[in-house]
């Protein structure tokens, strides 16, 4: 059954030192991407964050927010980014060289940057603190692939509705075109009749060529056939475990092609009528592929 890619979930872990809460959100996207907020003492821990995650999730973006606080209001806890205040440093002397200054740099001016000094109010244990972590982004990610199902769901039974209505149209569409020699011949008559205005018979077997090259001119029976198998594979696509995404986005182009191509070989305004519905319809399926994993 096919996920949905928009979902939301949140989760926490209490121990006995710290609190950890996880929470998740996740849009459409083409590929997988995976972006991490998590306090700077735990940086470390963020590549198996997005380990994890990818366990779980196959296709969209994908943005993790971790809190880590103390359970009893421990000692306030803090952390200096020595390479931030490096680089920040050596771009202050180039400032005071170019400007040929004598006044030292203050300590002030480079502790106040946002970065360089960080408070936690708990000190990291990151082995301990990886396993709370994780029971959290586990439980979070249970609730966040639960949702992605339940969105899926509603996207399939969507699907099967606008697959069955394509079907009628290509019924339709069939049914007219199956009249469109006829009427060829008709107009090509009527039209000879109006050039040559009686003045000569008309050799019907050249007549009958000529309407023959219209008609073949207009077939659209391979349009006709290739869009009842694009929905045949919609269709099994739609049940297959594997993320069908791609898959889905690629037929759904196809299916389009194929009304374009029917409609640009159509000179009958009922069925270029149907032909417009059709395509206002795979657009509508194309814009719900958008959110299938």
């Amino acid at each position: 059954m096919i996920h949905s890619m928009t979902a939301f979930a949140r989760a926490e872990k209490q121990a006995e030192q710290k609190i950890v809460s996880v929470e998740i959100r996740s849009v459409n996207h083409r590929f997988c991407e995976i972006a991490v907020r998590i306090p700077r003492p735990w940086i470390s821990l963020e590549e198996k964050v997005k380990a994890r995650v990818r366990q779980s999730v196959d296709r969209g973006r994908v943005d993790i927010t971790v809190e880590i606080q103390s359970q009893g209001g421990g000692s306030q806890f803090y952390e200096a980014d020595i390479s931030l205040a490096r680089n920040y440093y050596q771009a202050l002397k180039q400032v005071h060289e170019a400007l040929d200054l004598e006044a030292p740099i203050p300590l002030d001016s480079i502790v106040r940057i946002n970065g360089v000094i960080n408070a936690t109010s708990v000190q990291p244990d990151l082995e301990s603190d990886w396993e709370q972590m994780e029971q959290a982004l586990t439980q979070a990610l249970d609730t966040l692939v639960s949702m992605r199902e339940t969105e899926g769901r509603a996207l399939y039974e969507d699907f099967l509705a606008r697959l069955a209505q394509l079907e009628i149209f290509l019924e339709e569409i069939s049914r007219a075109a199956a009249g469109q020699p006829a009427a060829h011949l008709e107009k090509l008559r009527e039209r000879i009749d109006a050039l040559l205005e009686g003045a000569a018979e008309v050799d019907p077997t050249r007549l009958a060529q000529e309407a023959a090259f219209l008609a073949d001119k207009s077939d659209i029976t391979e349009e006709l056939v290739r869009a009842r198998s694009h929905i045949a594979q919609i269709r099994a696509i739609l049940l297959q475990e594997e993320p069908p995404g791609r898959s889905l986005n690629f037929l759904a182009q196809e299916l389009h092609r194929e009304f374009s191509t029917m409609g640009s070989k159509s000179s009958d305004a009922a069925l270029s009528h149907v032909v417009v519905a059709a395509k206002a319809e795979v657009e509508k399926i194309r814009e719900q592929v958008q959110n299938v994993e």
